[in-house]
């Protein structure tokens, strides 16, 4: 069963604008993020079968002429998912698009830096599933690419978090509503939608458990004191304690009411529960003076 993250990078990467310059501007994103540099290749990696072929199908719009090299690598270890590398050699077409990239001119709308943006979420992003805690993360290589992309997502009101693990840096967003507006802004509406009915799902099951919790603990304080209250009362009878009619009353109320609440009890007694709490200090006292005997 695929990840929350996985459906939302599903989502994206099925969902292409036709507008070059925005596609230029996610390609670029997806390159810097998600590749490396090796023996004069460019390497694209990514564990999601949709993103590979994205980039295959964006790199074939920017330079026709050239065939990438695909793999799918299973790694050895607990025999986990595929990973699919995708590599360009860094010459003719390619080294041509790199070399004259105008980044001001790539990202000279906000709707090409949105584009961009998809694109690093494509190459490195992740999502927690909606039911769980909130994150969202986008990590690249280097601090560079990670610092340019958190501009641009300041550009577009998304103050992202910053750190460095090991050697990745890390963007993030940890808030509910953040989330959701960014994938919203992505073009993940399904993810979004799954997102919003999770998490009131999520609040109302939390608001339940203040209130049963309140609840139990209002309960629990209730058991406590009408404990305390029938041992008070026992040490009085088993010492013949001389005690006003009222207090009698109030006294054979209780053990009758082992359960009750001082206000079920106030209410039993045709009383306030300020006056019975009153009684029940008294009795308190004179208990406290009999048990010393």
């Amino acid at each position: 069963m695929a990840s929350y993250a996985q459906d939302v990078k599903n989502e994206l990467a099925h969902s292409f604008d036709d507008n070059i310059d925005c596609l230029r501007a996610e390609f670029v994103a997806m390159i810097k993020v998600g590749a490396k540099k090796i023996d004069g290749r460019i390497e694209f990696t990514n564990a999601n079968a949709a993103v590979a072929r994205r980039v295959i199908k964006l790199a074939k719009k920017f330079f026709p002429n050239v065939k990438p090299e695909v793999a799918a690598i299973r790694k050895k270890r607990l025999l986990k998912n595929l990973t699919y590398v995708v590599r360009f050699i860094m010459a003719g077409e390619v080294q041509n698009f790199f070399d004259t990239l105008d980044y001001a001119e790539l990202l000279k709308r906000m709707r090409f830096r949105v584009s961009y943006l998809r694109g690093a979420f494509l190459a490195g992003g992740s999502v927690n599933r909606p039911e769980s805690q909130y994150l969202l993360q986008i990590i690249t290589l280097t601090a560079s690419e990670a610092e340019f992309i958190r501009k641009q997502m300041t550009k577009l009101d998304f103050n992202a978090g910053f750190r460095r693990y090991k050697k990745k840096f890390i963007l993030w967003l940890r808030e509910g509503d953040t989330i959701c507006d960014f994938l919203g802004m992505l073009g993940a509406n399904n993810a979004v939608e799954r997102f919003e009915i999770a998490r009131n799902i999520k609040e109302i099951r939390m608001q339940v458990n203040r209130v049963v919790n309140m609840e139990t603990g209002a309960l629990g304080k209730a058991v406590d004191a009408a404990q305390k209250q029938i041992a008070d009362i026992k040490i009085l009878l088993d010492n013949n304690a001389p005690v006003k009619e009222r207090f009698r009353e109030t006294m054979k109320a209780r053990l009758e009411n082992p359960s009750c609440t001082i206000g079920e009890l106030a209410e039993k007694l045709g009383m306030s529960q300020k006056g019975l709490m009153y009684r029940f200090r008294m009795i308190r006292r004179l208990a406290e003076k009999f048990g010393k005997k």
